[in-house]
């Protein structure tokens, strides 16, 4: 209950003592026991309210049956300080609650649901929730919110959890998912969804099982077989021959290499660079995956 409502129910019962007329005091203690349970009644009432999509563009306002008799399945904060619930109803349907603002997303055909990344990407919380649906494992809703304000995205391959990283200016999350030998890299950034097919970079096992963790990032991987560098896999540098360094060289061939050496001049620093063109900027056709968006302020 809110302090209004509470001040509410103490000035009727005030109100009750005071006035001239005679009312004993076990009436006066049962008017304030309605008074109070009235309140507690509208309390009830206005916090098990939700405000779902329609199906035609607009909103429905209706029971939460999920809030009353479902499950919590799990929280997350939002960048304005209040609270989001994923939860479960009766009928084993899921969708995610803005508390503050009553506004419920329903997560279609999933199955089993959990939370796996929440990040900050701008000024959105962006939110990854890993959900199973009927003969797909693996499947992930993207939901970027600001306020009342939902962008809903659905990605997947139904086999593979994705490597998500979130860039060093907090600017854009990728979501990569391998694909045959290449990696389907999906980019969110400034309330887009962005997809694009790119070759997988250098050290990457797409064969790996899993291929990323519950955190949905790269697994770490076994002693002496590399290191993980920001979610991305780092091979472990070649291990050096140790015979062959410890085996001494012919004494003609030393004085072979010797004369070599001698004769060609070292080149600078500048000759090697303009010897060496820098990579080519890799740029790769993207596709925007349209979002399905619901605002409560329209």
């Amino acid at each position: 209950m809110n302090n209004q409502g509470m001040g509410a129910a103490a000035t009727h019962c005030g109100l009750a003592r005071g006035t001239g007329v005679a009312i004993s005091g076990a009436e006066s203690g049962w008017r304030c026991a309605r008074a109070l349970a009235a309140m507690l009644v509208v309390v009830a009432l206005v916090s098990a309210c939700a405000m779902t999509p329609n199906g035609r563009g607009g909103m429905l306002m209706s029971v939460d049956t999920a809030g009353l008799f479902g499950t919590e399945a799990g929280k997350f904060s939002l960048n304005d300080g209040s609270e989001a619930t994923l939860r479960r109803d009766t009928s084993g349907a899921y969708s995610v609650k803005l508390d503050r603002y009553m506004r419920v997303t329903p997560l279609p055909n999933a199955i089993t649901a959990r939370i796996a990344r929440v990040e900050t990407i701008g000024q959105r919380t962006v939110v990854v929730i890993e959900t199973q649906e009927r003969n797909c494992a693996y499947k992930y809703e993207v939901l970027s919110i600001s306020g009342s304000d939902v962008l809903q995205w659905k990605l997947g391959n139904c086999v593979d959890r994705p490597r998500v990283e979130k860039s060093a200016d907090g600017q854009m999350l990728t979501l990569d998912f391998p694909n045959y030998n290449r990696l389907t890299r999906n980019i969110y950034t400034d309330s887009r969804m962005l997809t694009s097919t790119i070759p997988a970079p250098a050290g990457t096992d797409l064969q790996s099982k899993p291929f990323a963790d519950q955190a949905l990032r790269a697994p770490m991987p076994a002693s002496g077989e590399g290191s993980s560098a920001g979610g991305r896999f780092v091979p472990a540098p070649p291990q050096a021959d140790t015979t062959l360094q410890s085996r001494p060289a012919p004494a003609a061939a030393r004085n072979t290499r010797t004369s070599r050496a001698s004769a060609t001049p070292a080149s600078s620093p500048a000759q090697r660079s303009q010897r060496t063109p820098a990579p080519a900027p890799l740029n790769f056709p993207t596709e925007e995956v349209a979002p399905i968006r619901i605002d409560l302020r329209k």
